[in-house]
């Protein structure tokens, strides 16, 4: 019923691919629409990644307040319970008795003291602005230091040491070259078994220092996470083994300032931390 078609004649009109016009023209809106639809569902991808690691990141520092609260509480309470038997338990002036707190309490404000160099240290590796102070210095006797240090602070731990090298001098900052083979040796001494073996020896123009125990070997799950800055491997009672998840951070990044590598290597009734040089 149009006036530009006469009453007698019809007028008709066959698309041969009508589908593959709609298509063509509305493309451009179909494009538009898959892309929006792929940038909220990336969106929304990348908001529950930033979630979830706020969760972590919100789990490691409560964990990290409760450790240090712990760690710091300790030492305080003793210390604090030596003085309290010196001032008021002490009316004889008994000297052997006041000789004895006042080395509880040297002996706590030392290991407070100790904790909070490691936070310190902690916050200086993360400035880039730290520079090592790099003597030359024989390795073989900071070694041998660092391993009659461990000696008599861990007795109860059979403590071997083993090197063919009578004399190896090597660029080192010796301060932090020593507190990371300390970590090392302090990590085996609380997580490990009752022997630590330490070798240090020479392969192929390289310097590899070993520190091996025999204690439960770490899962494999956990073995690329103990260098991250406050992972600790969780172990039912948190606070069973007392520490802040920093040392193997620490050591890391100081063994990665000398140009050198730090590898775990573990099995089933082992662990060994592998220091190359």
């Amino acid at each position: 019923k149009s006036q530009l078609i006469p009453i007698s004649d019809t007028l008709k009109l066959r698309f041969t691919n009508p589908l593959s016009s709609i298509f063509k023209r509305g493309l451009f809106g179909i494009l538009i629409s898959f892309a929006l639809a792929l940038a909220i569902i990336f969106s929304l991808l990348y908001l529950m990644r930033i979630i979830k690691k706020q969760k972590q990141l919100s789990e490691i520092k409560n964990d990290l307040i409760s450790n240090i609260t712990h760690e710091f509480k300790t030492p305080i309470a003793t210390a604090f319970a030596a003085i309290e038997g010196i001032t008021d338990f002490n009316s004889e002036n008994h000297q052997e008795k006041t000789k004895k707190y006042l080395q509880i309490s040297k002996d706590q404000l030392y290991r407070l003291n100790t904790m909070v160099e490691k936070l310190l240290e902690t916050a200086a590796i993360n400035s880039e602005s730290l520079e090592l102070k790099k003597t030359n210095v024989d390795i073989v006797s900071i070694m041998e230091n660092v391993v009659r240090s461990a000696q008599i602070t861990f007795p109860m731990k059979n403590i071997r040491y083993n090197s063919p090298l009578t004399s190896e001098y090597h660029n080192l900052d010796v301060f932090h070259f020593e507190n990371s083979v300390n970590n090392l040796l302090d990590n085996a001494a609380k997580y490990g078994g009752d022997i630590i073996s330490i070798n240090l020896t020479k392969k192929g123009g390289h310097l590899v220092i070993s520190v091996m125990d025999n204690g439960k070997g770490i899962p494999l799950a956990q073995k690329e996470k103990i260098f991250d800055k406050f992972y600790r491997i969780p172990s039912g009672n948190r606070h069973n083994i007392k520490g802040f998840g920093i040392g193997l951070y620490y050591s890391n990044n100081i063994i990665l300032k000398h140009g050198g590598k730090l590898d775990l290597i573990t099995t089933s009734n082992s662990n060994e931390f592998r220091i190359i040089l």
